[in-house]
């Protein structure tokens, strides 16, 4: 039967559209094709092959299903503090050790230590998707069904999506990690083919290095390498991605946010991941993993999820030292500051997330290191001549507290920078504040704006807090 040419070309354009606004990846097999049953095989297969190589499932947990959180770990059983919940055979791990042992073009190649230039992060992702793009069948294949193939981390952002947070230093590193990610494809691409013209013979039904090359595309890989981010251990700079832990979902309350206290209850021992109960949970609770107090951006461009109340918020700013000197008219100022940015081992861009309580109490750690290097950055910048002629005789250390009117100089200048930032963010007052609180916007719109909002408070806080400190001093 003919259909009418009018009719052909309004099916073309509806499919034309469907495909730009529902963009799939092709080449993806296994990674997020979910279908009933699914969590009960991922068990089987789960139980089955732990048990073969020795180690313990976890048979006090399983998975289901949490309104609001998706795919999370459920207690069957009481856990009391300290229990051990599963150990892993690290032959079921996704780790540099079990990439080197793998029977397959990876085993051999993209794991050695000379391969220069490969991170294990990119390792283990193209380890993972030579597994979903394997026509032969995959080990992992149960587990792999049950991974998400997609992400709300600012990397997978739309370019409308991403305008939402125009003006803010997050906007910036998520369209710069694009383009990481598309040069990285493109590096890792090259590197396979040259591995490939060094041996061709491979496993009978495994695809070839060059065959994977022209599957892989820069959507794939960056999922991937996201799985990798957002749900690997990080151990003493090694990554593990478990096929278990790797699905409990994020809640710090009442846990120990050290990397000491994470070491109690996670460990890599005698060729087995071991993770126990870092608290107690009575049957049917959903058993949760803190992912470390960080601030919004860790969470968002990693995690792709903003928690709910979140006390280590704070102002995320990008300091140019270079920029601060072409604003010097003197060029013995500039060459002053050219030294002392150098002195503080800020020769290039210095990256700060503070808020207000971080210069009014005496902070410890990270953000007694980031509150320093601010106030060092804006005491730098406002030498005048006569203060630079100070530091030639060694009477200032912008390190230090300096008198009051130096003190006055350097938070005005602070004041200056945060409200240019300010001023920089597009959608400041676009009103999308109000539905965030009526709860008319969803998805990654809701991520954005509920980011942007909290990160322009502690904006406007440190702004106030600047101004005043200039004028008392």
């Amino acid at each position: 039967m003919r259909l009418p040419f009018a009719f052909t070309l309004l099916l073309a354009a509806f499919l034309l559209l469907a495909a730009i606004v529902h963009p799939t990846s092709a080449a993806l097999r296994r990674i997020g094709r979910r279908a009933d049953g699914d969590i009960e095989e991922y068990e089987k297969w789960l139980r089955r092959e732990v048990k073969k190589r020795r180690g313990t499932p976890p048979s006090s947990l399983q998975l289901s299903y949490f309104e609001g959180m998706g795919l999370g770990v459920r207690a069957v059983e009481d856990v009391q503090k300290g229990e051990e919940l599963v150990r892993m055979p690290l032959s079921l791990v996704f780790c540099r050790e079990t990439i080197q042992a793998m029977p397959t073009p990876f085993g051999r190649y993209i794991a050695r230590p000379d391969n220069q230039g490969v991170s294990d992060t990119q390792k283990m992702a193209l380890a993972l998707l030579y597994e979903d793009y394997r026509q032969d069948g995959s080990l992992w294949e149960p587990y792999l069904h049950l991974l998400p193939s997609q992400l709300d981390s600012t990397v997978f952002f739309s370019e409308e999506e991403l305008d939402e947070l125009d003006g803010l230093v997050i906007a910036g590193e998520s369209r710069s990690e694009k383009k990481r990610m598309e040069e990285q494809v493109e590096y890792v691409k090259k590197r396979m083919l040259q591995w490939e013209m060094k041996d061709e013979r491979f496993a009978m039904n495994a695809m070839t290095i060059a065959e994977f090359a022209n599957e892989l595309n820069v959507e794939d890989y960056t999922l991937a390498t996201y799985l990798i981010h957002s749900r690997a251990w990080t151990m003493k700079r090694d990554k593990y991605l478990l096929p278990f832990s790797d699905f409990l979902n994020h809640d710090k309350a009442d846990f120990e946010e050290t990397s000491e206290s994470f070491l109690l209850y996670h460990s890599v021992e005698d060729g087995f991941a071991v993770m126990k109960a870092e608290k107690a949970y009575a049957k049917g609770m959903q058993v949760f993993e803190s992912y470390g107090s960080n601030p919004n951006h860790i969470y968002l461009r990693y995690h792709g999820f903003l928690p709910a109340d979140n006390d280590a918020t704070c102002a995320q700013f990008v300091l140019s030292p270079q920029r601060a000197m072409r604003k010097a008219k003197k060029r013995d100022v500039r060459m002053v500051m050219d030294r002392l940015f150098s002195e503080a081992q800020m020769e290039y861009t210095v990256s700060a997330c503070v808020r207000r309580s971080d210069f009014e109490e005496e902070p410890s750690g990270r953000r007694r290191v980031h509150s320093q290097k601010m106030m060092t950055f804006f005491r730098i910048m406002s030498l005048s001549e006569s203060g630079a002629r100070e530091v030639k005789r060694g009477r200032i250390n912008p390190r230090k507290p300096g008198t009051a009117t130096q003190e006055a100089a350097a938070w005005s200048k602070m004041a200056e920078y945060i409200e240019e930032r300010l001023n920089g963010v597009t959608k400041r007052n676009s009103g999308d504040e109000a539905l965030l609180e009526k709860g008319m916007l969803t998805g990654r719109k809701e991520l954005a704006v509920k980011y942007r909002v909290a990160e322009v408070r502690e904006m406007e806080d440190m702004l106030a807090y600047a101004k005043e400190k200039a004028k008392l001093n």
